[in-house]
């Protein structure tokens, strides 16, 4: 009996891949993540000294938004800044493959930025401050190559017209 059964999901299966039609536990996921260590990755804000960065991390929360997390060494000994950007695709791109949570980038995306945060983290990984979030005016282009982002702060007078750069070798 338990033969049968089996026997009949299987030939369920091949009918439905004989179709065209794949079945759910086939179908590529609409969400994950891709990470990537690059071997050179710059931070540069306003007036202030770059930022070498050493970890890039694209979250696909779903088929139209993207949030792109870097990593960074902080001015203290020990310390981590990171870097968040979110955005959306750009019309006419389509977003990463993903799989059980592990996504692949096949073909370059562009992003048209919303906002940026950026938190500080203490040698351990304990939060030293709160995210500051800022809204921004930009655009990202990620590749398997190349991570190049510029924006521009729109919020809060003191931070309005600050810009923001991301530059990323990623081979």
């Amino acid at each position: 009996m338990v033969w049968l059964m089996r026997s009949g999901w299987a030939a369920a299966a091949m009918a439905l891949v004989g179709s065209g039609v794949q079945p759910l536990w086939a179908q590529a996921d609409a969400f994950g993540r891709w990470q990537q260590r690059p071997s050179h990755c710059v931070v540069e804000h306003g007036s202030a000294p770059p930022i070498r960065c050493h970890g890039l991390q694209l979250d696909q929360r779903s088929a139209e938004v993207l949030r792109l997390s870097v990593q960074a060494e902080g001015v203290a000994r020990g310390e981590l800044v990171q870097f968040t950007l979110v955005g959306a695709l750009v019309e006419g791109d389509a977003p990463m493959g993903c799989r059980q949570g592990a996504c692949s980038l096949t073909r370059p995306l562009n992003l048209s930025l919303s906002s940026i945060s950026t938190a500080r983290f203490d040698g351990r990984g304990l939060a030293r401050t709160l995210p500051e979030t800022l809204p921004v005016r930009g655009a990202c282009r990620i590749d398997v190559a190349l991570v190049h982002c510029e924006a521009i702060s729109t919020g809060q007078a003191e931070a309005a017209g600050q810009a923001w750069t991301l530059r990323a070798e990623l081979r």
